[in-house]
This record gives C-alpha cells, sequence and structure tokens, in this order.
C-alpha cells in the first residue's frame, strides 16, 4: 500500500514537530554545556581508570579528546567514541530498517514493522490497525540515545503526534510493533560478550506533595549536582514521557503517592546509574549466541546489542524476545554502577587492550 498522498496539513504538521524539537532544545539548551562538561569528566576517569589498568599512560589533548599509549602503540578516544568501526558499518547500523532487514534474513527475530514518511503515513496507519496494539514510532536513521522515539502509539492520534515529532529528525519514519519484556544491553567486542545491563527506565518516586514534572525537575537537579559521576542525560519531557505517564493514569500535573516508584519514560537512554544492573552471568548460551550473531551480521566489532525479553536464560526464539537496535560506538558509562564503580572501568579496560594490540591476543583487564 503506496498510500494517500501528501496531505493539506503534512507541510503545516513538520513545521509543528520541527518547531516541537526546537522549543524542547531550547529548554535543555541552558543545561546541556553543563551536561556534555560533566559528560567529558566522567569519561575522562573512566579511560584514566582503564589506562591504568591495562598499564597505559593517558594523555589529555582538549574538549574530552584523549591519546592513550603503551610502548609504541597509540590511540585515541572521545567519551565512548573508539576507533574501531569504519564508517561504511557505522551507517549501516545507523539505518534501522536495513538493520531489521539484514538481521530478519539471518534468521534472528526483530519487531515487526513498517517504514513510511509524513507523505505516505497512510501506510503506518494501516500497520497500526493490522497490529491492534501499542506501536513506536521512531526515526528510521542518524539517530541514537532514544531521540525521537514515541511509545504506545494506540491511535491514529497518537500515530500523527508521534510522526510529527520524529520527522523533526528524520524524513523517513519507522513503525514498530511495541513489544513486551524488559530492555536488556549485551556489549560484543569481535563476537565476545564483554558485559550485560539490564535497562530499566527513568523512575521518579512521589512524595504525596510534588507534580510528576516537579518530580524530574527535582531528579534533573540531583543529576546535575552529582554531574560527572552519575547519569550523563536529562530526563526530557517528551511525546514518550506523557505516553508512558498516561499508560499508568498520571499526567505532568499529577501528584504522585509518597512512596510511589513511577516510570517517567519507557525508553531506558535517559536511565540514572541507580536504574542498570549487570546480568551478565544470568544470560544463556542461547542469547549470548544470538547477540553475537546480530554483531557479525552486520560487521560491527564494538556493539551494544539491545534486546527485549522476559527470559535472559532462553534464547530469544525461545522467549519470544526480538532484537531492538545493534548500537556502534555503544555508551559505556551504562556499564559503570553504583554498586561496582570500578566495572566500568574494568570492561572499557577490555577495550583498550584491543585498540593498543596485544600480540598474543590475551587481555590483561580483570573482567
Amino acid at each position: 500500500m503506496n498510500g494517500p498522498g501528501p496531505a493539506p496539513w503534512a507541510l503545516e504538521l513538520r513545521r509543528s514537530g520541527a518547531w516541537i524539537m526546537l522549543k524542547l532544545r531550547e529548554r535543555r539548551g541552558a543545561l546541556r554545556g553543563r551536561m556534555d562538561q560533566a559528560r567529558n569528566t566522567l569519561y575522562g576517569a573512566l579511560w584514566r581508570e582503564s589506562a591504568r589498568i591495562v598499564g597505559a599512560e593517558l594523555s589529555e589533548l582538549t574538549d574530552g579528546f584523549y591519546e592513550i599509549r603503551r610502548g609504541d602503540r597509540v590511540t585515541r578516544v572521545w567519551q565512548s567514541l573508539v576507533p574501531l568501526d569504519d564508517p561504511v558499518t557505522l551507517r549501516i547500523a545507523a539505518n534501522k530498517p536495513l538493520v531489521h532487514g539484514l538481521l530478519s534474513a539471518r534468521g534472528l527475530p526483530v519487531p515487526r514493522h513498517r517504514a513510511f514518511s509524513l507523505a505516505t503515513i497512510g501506510d503506518a496507519i494501516q500497520f497500526l490497525d493490522e497490529v491492534k496494539t501499542d506501536c513506536v514510532v521512531k526515526p528510521a536513521a542518524g539517530t541514537g540515545a532514544g531521540a525521537g522515539v514515541t511509545t504506545r502509539v494506540r491511535t491514529r492520534r497518537d500515530l500523527v503526534h508521534a510522526a510529527v515529532f520524529a520527522s523533526a529528525l528524520d524524513r523517513q519514519l519507522l513503525i514498530e510493533r511495541q513489544h513486551p519484556g524488559e530492555s536488556y544491553r549485551l556489549l560484543y567486542l569481535d563476537g565476545e560478550l564483554l558485559d550485560a545491563v539490564r535497562r530499566r527506565p527513568p523512575h521518579v518516586v512521589g512524595d504525596g506533595r510534588s507534580t510528576v514534572r516537579q518530580l524530574i525537575h527535582a531528579e534533573n537537579r540531583r543529576r546535575m549536582e552529582r554531574a560527572g559521576v552519575a547519569s550523563s542525560w536529562l530526563i526530557s519531557v517528551d511525546p514518550d514521557c506523557r505516553a508512558t505517564l498516561r499508560n499508568q493514569g498520571f499526567g505532568l500535573r499529577s501528584v504522585a503517592p509518597a512512596g510511589l516508584s513511577l516510570a517517567v519514560k519507557t525508553v531506558p537512554n535517559e536511565n540514572s546509574e541507580l536504574e542498570n544492573e549487570c546480568v551478565t552471568t544470568q544470560l544463556g548460551p542461547g542469547l549470548t549466541e544470538e547477540g553475537a550473531r546480530a554483531a557479525t551480521c552486520l560487521g560491527v566489532r564494538l556493539a551494544g546489542v539491545d534486546v527485549l525479553t522476559a527470559s535472559l536464560g532462553a534464547s530469544l526464539a525461545e522467549s519470544g524476545g526480538i532484537i531492538n537496535e545493534v548500537n556502534t560506538t555503544p555508551g559505556l558509562h551504562m556499564h559503570c554502577r553504583l554498586g561496582d564503580p570500578g566495572r566500568g572501568a574494568r570492561v572499557a579496560g577490555l577495550v583498550l587492550e584491543r585498540l593498543l594490540g596485544r600480540a598474543d591476543g590475551a587481555r590483561g583487564a580483570e573482567r
């Protein structure tokens, strides 16, 4: 189905979407510089400790760039960016419909989906009518960290609003069936599992007095105060936030009962260090192998494979789970946890060992 041509309101909707994104950026603009610096601080500490673990020397260049040297081998890093994967691989992995197609062709489970644009939104409407369950709308390519993603899309009105929001970041869009199960990040290096993390979405805790919006602001202030130690992102009030709250019977003006832990997003990218949990030892061999196959299929050396599943001990084929995305240059900060602050450095140390090249292939960093 090609869907109807551009509706009379399509350009106006696109302008509205761009305006919404502009306002969101303006609202966070004053804080972005400080949070960018906080991420530089967080990753600076991470790479400094990782260099110590592998017996390398670290030199700060400028603006968050570091040079790391061991013997006659040298590498450079910036935050989570490392020189492992080539530009073509990065470009392919950023194209979500292409990734779904490549993984599906290899027998790996991906969400049921359909690509569309504002001009062919009829295709997405048909998809929504067919699946008869919650859907996710997102930009099709070139974005990360949950940007432009809206979950809990149930009605045509939800779909139009979500499409407008996503279209401010990319003309090509994607609608997916929203899959049940918890979100996990499986980190691979050259097909070998380094770490696995359960990623709960960001939450706030009610106090019986404050509105949800005020609780979000308070949590963002906490993160600012712990900049460079805790979360590297602020919680944004966007369509995903509103949809997540609505699904629980709340709104931004609602007062959450004291002690109630309330999810304020479904997409987990803006969660905090308190909402990440190491689950590496809980992974079954089937799930571990499927994640490795996904990374190998795309040719990604350092890959963060995001899966949704109800059972870590079973393969995705057995549990009915899916591979949601394969991330290149994956954030290493999420592998730092409050209960074990050194773990992230040990994981990054394994990456450094590969970058600095041990002749015998051995790894000097601790697991």
